[in-house]
Order: structure tokens, then sequence, then C-alpha cells
């Protein structure tokens, strides 16, 4: 499989040539082994294969809530990995469109559900805005 043939469009899905991947258990075993090239694109690395993917906007999506039964918060992405939100996170805005840091500044975006599931941990410090989950 040649992976320079895989994007990550700017809605979040993944595509291999014109063809949407759609086995979630598949994107979450690429998608654990992306890594920032030097030059700031990316890469699939598994093994000693290096293959370099185009990734239209980030190559992350929020897109589940997860409340736990110890009220801890998580988040799903659209590859089945799993973000447990135990720190602050600094909420970063590109136009209209919410940011976290997962791996790298701003590589995963938030789903509209998710943004407004996560507003209610929001705090303003001035032209900033933090989101403090709860017990921490």
């Amino acid at each position: 499989m040649d992976l320079k043939e895989i994007v990550i469009r700017e809605d979040g899905k993944w595509y291999f040539g014109n063809a949407e991947m759609f086995r979630r258990n598949i994107l979450n075993i690429l998608a654990t082994h992306i890594e920032k090239t030097e030059d700031g694109g990316y890469c699939i690395k598994l093994g000693n294969d290096i293959n370099p993917i185009t990734v239209e906007d980030c190559p992350f999506l929020a897109t589940g809530y997860i409340e736990e039964e110890d009220g801890g918060v998580k988040l799903r992405f659209h590859d089945l990995q799993e973000f447990p939100l135990d720190c602050e996170l600094k909420l970063t805005l590109k136009g209209d469109v919410p940011y976290i840091d997962f791996k790298w500044q701003a590589d995963t975006r938030l789903s509209r559900g998710v943004y407004w599931k996560l507003s209610e941990f929001f705090d303003f410090r001035g032209d900033e805005i933090y989101i403090v989950p709860p017990g921490v």
C-alpha cells in the first residue's frame, strides 16, 4: 500500500485515493503512528516504513464526548483514539473553528457537538480561552 495516497480531508475524513476509509480500526492503527516531519508535514511511520500523507487541516478530529463514572471526561476521535481531559487545555480558534493540542499545537479540531459540550468548562482569561475539566 502506498500511503502517499492517503489524505485526511478538512472535515476529518480519511481517503485513500478517491475512496473514503471508513474502517475505524484501520484508521486507529494508522492514526496512532502519525508523526510530524521536519518540514511541518505529516507521515505515518510503521516499523522502518515512513510514508508521507496529505493533511488538509489537522490530523485529528474530536467527535465524541465521554463522561466517566469517576467524574472524568474523555474525548473520542474520529479514528477511535481516546484523549482523557486530565489537565487544562488552551482552546485555539482559527476563524470560528476550535482546536486543542493533542500531540502538537492545534492538531485536533473539535466537532461542533464536542465544542458546545466543552463550553461549560471554559475559563476566559483576557483574549484566551482555556478548557478546565472537572476535578482539575
